[in-house]
C-alpha cells in the first residue's frame, strides 16, 4: 500500500468531475470522514450519462442498463426502485445485411456451406500455431479467431468503425478490455464447449432465457443522479457546478485549483475523475499525448422498425458509419407515442468534426437499403466529448508516464476518465475508484457480502456503454 498523509479536517479533498467515478469517490471519502468538494463543469451530475426530453420522447447519452447487483444502487436509498426491469435483446447487422444475434453465436457457422465451415475451422486452428502476437489488436484477434472468422462475422469492420483506424493500428489492450466476451469464449476449453452445444443441442443461445436487467427511470437519468447528489449534500459534500477546470498549481504543501467561475480552491489532495488529458493541460499547460474519441449521438424517430432488430442493435456490416442503436420505444413502451424512437451512436475520428446531419443521412440510407426502417427523422443530437480512449500500440507506456506525473503532483486519478481505462459497467467504475482510494490509504477496502454475486458478474459484451 502506498503511503498517503490524510489532510487536516479544515482542508477539503477536491474531487474533479461529477460523473459516476467522481460521485463514488465523494461518497467513499465522505464516509471516511473527510470534507469533500466536487467540481463539475456542467450544470448536472452524471458525466456522460445524460437524458434529453424532445416532445414526447426521452433520449439518452450513456448506457441505460444496470445489473441487479449494480453498486450504483447503493449510493442513495430507493435508486433500484426507481428503475424498470427489461430483457435486453441484442442483435447485430452482419456483413451483407443479415440480422443475427449479438455478440456472436457459434450455431450461425453451421448454417453456412460446409466448405466454408471447414475452411474457417482450419484457419482458426492454424492461426493458433502460426500467428504471433505483436502487441496489436489485429494479431491477437487473428490468433484467437483466424482471419476468416474475424472478417466474416463483421468483427474487423466493427472494430475499424469504432476506432477509425484498422486493427493493425490498435493495441491488443482493446481485446482484453473491450472484447472480454471474445477473450473468454475463444479460449480452447470454451471453444470445445461451444462446439459441443452447437452440434448436439437444437436450442439457439439467442433464444435462451436471460435475467432481466434494470434500466434508468422512464423520465431519464436525472432521477438517479439528483438523488445521489441530494444524499451527498445532506452528508456535507459541497458541489461547485458549472465550474470548468482552468488551472492547477502548487502553493507550498497545498494544491491551488482554479475554475472558470473565478473561484480558487486549496487542498492537499485532489481526486481526478475527469478526462486525464484535461487535468494534464491544467497542470502542465500542454497535451498529454493521449487520444480520446468523441462521439456523435443522434436522437431519431421512425414510423416503423423491423421487429427483428431487438432493442439494442450493433452495426457489424461493411456499410454505415454508425456503431450502435438503442431503441427506447421497445424498452419504455407507451401506446400514446405512435412512432418508434432510438439513439444512434457514431464515434468521431481524432481529426473529425461533430456532423449530426451527415451521420443521420448515412444511417437512414443504410437502414432503408436493408428495409429495416421507414420514415426516419432526426429529432436532435448531442456531442459526447472524450468518450472512448484510443489505444494505439505504445499507448500503455505513454499512459504510465502521464499517471506518474499527475500522481507525483499529489493528485489521485480514478475511474474511467481519470485513468484512461476501458470500464464497460458502472460497477466496474466504482470498483476501480475504491481500489485506487484504498491503495493510497484514504478509505477502507470494500467488502462483498458472503453469498452475494460479484457486482460485475454476467456476460460482458463488446460495447456496453460510452
Amino acid at each position: 500500500m502506498r503511503e498517503h498523509v490524510r489532510p487536516p479536517g479544515s482542508e477539503p479533498i477536491v474531487v474533479l468531475g461529477g460523473g459516476i467515478a467522481g460521485l463514488a469517490a465523494a461518497d467513499a471519502l465522505a464516509s471516511a470522514g473527510f470534507r469533500v468538494i466536487v467540481v463539475e463543469c456542467s450544470a448536472q451530475c452524471g458525466g456522460t450519462h445524460r437524458s434529453h426530453a424532445i416532445g414526447s420522447y426521452t433520449f439518452d447519452v450513456g448506457s441505460i442498463f444496470y445489473e441487479p447487483t449494480a453498486r450504483l444502487f447503493d449510493m442513495a436509498p430507493g435508486l433500484r426502485e426507481l428503475c424498470l426491469t427489461v430483457q435486453r435483446r441484442q442483435r447485430r447487422i452482419a456483413p451483407g445485411g443479415t440480422l443475427l444475434h449479438y455478440p456472436i453465436e457459434p450455431r450461425e457457422f453451421l448454417r453456412g456451406p460446409r466448405v466454408e465451415l471447414a475452411l474457417g475451422i482450419a484457419d482458426l486452428l492454424g492461426s493458433r500455431l502460426t500467428v504471433k502476437r505483436n502487441g496489436t489488436l489485429a494479431a491477437i484477434s487473428r490468433k484467437r479467431l483466424g482471419e476468416r472468422i474475424f472478417r466474416s462475422t463483421g468483427l474487423r469492420d466493427y472494430i475499424t468503425r469504432f476506432n477509425h483506424v484498422p486493427p493493425e493500428q490498435v493495441s491488443e489492450s482493446f481485446f482484453f478490455h473491450r472484447m472480454a466476451f471474445i477473450d473468454r469464449s475463444t479460449r480452447m476449453s470454451a471453444l470445445f464447449q461451444m462446439a459441443g452445444r452447437a452440434l448436439f443441442t437444437r436450442h439457439s443461445i439467442a433464444n435462451r432465457p436471460r435475467r432481466a436487467l434494470y434500466v434508468r427511470p422512464r423520465e431519464g437519468f436525472s432521477a438517479l443522479f439528483e438523488a445521489i447528489e441530494h444524499r451527498l449534500r445532506a452528508r456535507g459534500v459541497e458541489f461547485r457546478m458549472n465550474a470548468p477546470l482552468q488551472r492547477i498549481s502548487r502553493e507550498g504543501p497545498l494544491l491551488r485549483i482554479e475554475t472558470d467561475r473565478g473561484e480558487t480552491l486549496h487542498c492537499r489532495t485532489a481526486v481526478c475523475a475527469m478526462p486525464l488529458d484535461a487535468v494534464h493541460r491544467a497542470l502542465f499547460h500542454n497535451g498529454s499525448g493521449l487520444v480520446s474519441l468523441d462521439m456523435t449521438t443522434l436522437f431519431v424517430s421512425a414510423r416503423s422498425l423491423d421487429p427483428g432488430l431487438g432493442n439494442v442493435l450493433f452495426n457489424f456490416d461493411t456499410r454505415g458509419r454508425w456503431k450502435r442503436a438503442t431503441i427506447y420505444s421497445r424498452i419504455y413502451p407507451d401506446p400514446a407515442i405512435e412512432r418508434e424512437y432510438l439513439a444512434v451512436e457514431c464515434t468521431i475520428p481524432p481529426d473529425g468534426a461533430h456532423d449530426p446531419q451527415a451521420v443521420f443521412d448515412d444511417f437512414r440510407k443504410h437502414l432503408q437499403e436493408l428495409r429495416f426502417a421507414e420514415d426516419l427523422r432526426l429529432e436532435g443530437s448531442d456531442l459526447v466529448k472524450d468518450c472512448y480512449p484510443l489505444y494505439r500500440p505504445g499507448t500503455d507506456d505513454t499512459l504510465q508516464t502521464v499517471l506518474d506525473k499527475i500522481t507525483g503532483f499529489g493528485i489521485i486519478p480514478v475511474g474511467r476518465q481519470g485513468r484512461f481505462e476501458y470500464l464497460p459497467t458502472s460497477s466496474g467504475v466504482i470498483r476501480r475508484v475504491m481500489e485506487e482510494l484504498t491503495a493510497v490509504g484514504l478509505v477502507e477496502p470494500m467488502r462483498t457480502q458472503v453469498g452475494q454475486p460479484a457486482p460485475d458478474a454476467g456476460p460482458s459484451t463488446l460495447a456496453v456503454h460510452p
